[in-house]
């Protein structure tokens, strides 16, 4: 049984370093390439607010529909904020990170349940 811990947290840590390393290289190469990632990046987090406001609209308007809203604007907020307030690149790269999270589970939310 010991070995079969070991062997699920050796995976589970693996795992860790995967991500870690992944964005890692993302945060590198959104630092090397700042001025062409920013329009890119502007439009897909408009898009992902867009469509998360689209989805949340057609359940109607609820208290909670209302606060989900707000997480969508200021996830999409966070970002632009970050880059017209010329902050370091690699918090912009946080907020981004974050942002999409937040968008992507919002949205995912809302599609499916």
């Amino acid at each position: 049984m010991i070995i079969f811990t070991t062997t699920r947290l050796n995976y589970k840590f693996k795992l860790q370093i995967y991500i870690m390393s992944l964005y890692y290289n993302f945060q590198q190469f959104y630092v090397k390439n700042y001025y062409q990632l920013i329009p890119a990046f502007i439009i897909i987090v408009a898009c992902l607010g867009s469509l998360v406001t689209y989805y949340l609209t057609l359940k109607g308007m609820s208290l909670l529909n209302f606060f989900q809203l707000f997480l969508c604007v200021v996830g999409a907020m966070t970002y632009l904020a970050t880059v017209l307030a010329q902050m370091p690149r690699k918090i912009s790269f946080l907020f981004f990170v974050i942002g999409l999270l937040l968008e992507v589970s919002l949205l995912s939310l809302n599609l499916f349940f």
